[in-house]
């Protein structure tokens, strides 16, 4: 059982359709993306804001009033945050409790990564509404520098369009702020901030450059640049200045969700059964979330106004949807978890390097949500296994098909293109199209764009800088 509209629902194949969803689908999306944190905080203040639950402490946690016992150094004056036994239920709860429950809701709030301040900013974009799931799914898909790194394919099948539609929704994202995000390579990057350049003749210079001229910039051909461009090598100097003040990695100015700082809690965990690893959720992670049978009983109560006795059905329909959705975000998580462990059991003994290519949009099919739930679902999530915590996101990859014809992940490629960077000779290193040759020679048949890409994802300095004797 999903939280994820379905493809049908959101729109048909090759149309545009609007659809807005209903509160419930709101907050069902919106606990589904929280962390295991970030949900414990959520139901802390929906206990204190819905006197329809239960005021109950959370069984793995120290209670907050214990906490503000030991710093006052005493716990005769620290009332208790819960009702006592014989308290009568009535429409105000105690609001120092509830002060209490909010301070450590707000303590819990983190520093905006990358991802989630463009999500925030689609509903001011140009992104059209039907779009925005899609459009969610390409900025789960960023790295920590703001490029694009999932498959427009794998996308444009997901939400029945075609590859232009995504590309073009890519294009939108990178009109968000910080401009830039959502390339697919370095060139992309800057052409999408040219906007900043106000001088229009400038403007034009840095654009030729970026389109046809960084190889010869990063080799300091700047002559051959200005011939090239009919210029003076002032007027390209003058056009460099303009384009260092644009940002290469825009995504840098705010943390990925791998280096945001905060304690990461695996919500789910890999457990050896019957000679295969299951995903496993913890059902203690969170506290019960129970109706109040003294808050339901005003309904019973003679002397209540209707007024009240409305008050007091809104607020235990409430609490249901509440419960119902927190107990769908956890089917869910534990639906896809079990999916991606059962298409990755060769990690749990190899490592990374065995991951097998496997997609959001293969794993939504499996378990029958959208491609977005799943995006939402992996993102910010961890599982503790024998290799460590991982995200879940991770066991996300790409394949590259081998010479044999077989599908081989990145991440067994990007191993080969390590252990032949650290096999050549540091006073001769290997140019880029050298090591594609040395992988096409071991059956990876890569291009050598490809391999400066995986390069730069595994830190590894041009042949150039590595010149010397520096790996990174």
């Amino acid at each position: 059982m999903g939280l994820g509209l379905s493809q049908s629902g959101r729109q048909s194949l090759g149309q545009r359709q609007r659809q807005t969803a209903t509160p419930r689908q709101i907050m069902q999306a919106r606990l589904l993306s929280r962390s295991l944190p970030e949900l414990r905080a959520e139901i802390a203040a929906e206990m204190a804001a819905n006197p329809a639950i239960e005021d109950v402490d959370h069984p793995l946690e120290t209670p907050l009033s214990e906490v503000e016992r030991l710093e006052q150094g005493s716990d005769e004056s620290v009332e208790p945050d819960y009702p006592e036994d014989d308290f009568e239920p009535g429409l105000n709860r105690d609001e120092e409790a509830a002060e209490r429950r909010q301070a450590f809701f707000d303590s819990q709030v983190k520093e905006e990564t990358l991802q989630e301040h463009l999500v925030a900013q689609l509903p001011l974009s140009d992104i059209p509404e039907g779009d925005w799931p899609m459009a969610e799914v390409l900025i789960g898909d960023l790295d920590a520098k703001g490029y694009y790194k999932g498959s427009v394919a794998d996308v444009a099948m997901s939400f029945g369009r075609n590859e232009q539609d995504v590309v073009a929704t890519l294009a939108l994202i990178g009109e968000l702020d910080p401009p830039g995000c959502g390339a697919r390579d370095v060139r992309e990057c800057l052409l999408a901030q040219l906007d900043d350049i106000a001088d229009a003749g400038l403007r034009e210079d840095v654009r030729r450059i970026v389109d046809a001229h960084l190889e010869d910039v990063a080799a300091g051909r700047l002559a051959d640049v200005a011939a090239a461009l009919g210029v003076g090598e002032g007027r390209v100097a003058d056009a460099l200045k303009a384009l260092r003040t644009l940002d290469a990695r825009p995504g840098r100015q705010y943390p990925s969700e791998r280096e945001r700082i905060e304690y990461v809690n695996p919500e789910v965990h890999a457990v050896r059964r019957g000679g295969a690893w299951v995903a496993e959720t913890d059902a203690r992670s969170l506290p019960e979330i129970r109706l109040s049978a003294k808050f339901a009983k005003l309904l019973e109560d003679p002397g209540q106004s209707e007024e009240t006795k409305a008050y007091v059905r809104e607020r235990i329909a409430a609490a249901q949807a509440f419960r119902e959705a927190v107990a769908r975000r956890q089917e869910t998580v534990a639906a896809i978890a079990e999916t991606i462990f059962e298409r990755q059991q060769d990690f749990f003994s190899k490592g990374f390097a065995a991951l097998k290519p496997l997609t959001e949009t293969e794993v939504a099919k499996i378990v029958g949500v959208h491609a977005a739930t799943v995006s939402r679902t992996v993102r910010d999530k961890y599982a503790s296994t024998p290799r460590g915590t991982v995200e879940l996101r991770r066991f996300f990859v790409s394949g590259v098909k081998t010479s044999a014809g077989d599908t081989v992940s990145q991440d067994a490629v990007m191993a080969a293109l390590r252990e032949a960077v650290e096999a050549e000779d540091p006073k001769d290193p290997l140019s880029d199209g050298k090591l594609a040759e040395r992988l096409k020679a071991a059956g990876f048949p890569v291009a050598r764009r490809t391999v400066a890409k995986y390069r730069d994802r595994l830190g590894i300095a041009s042949a150039s800088e590595r010149r010397g004797g520096n790996l990174v």
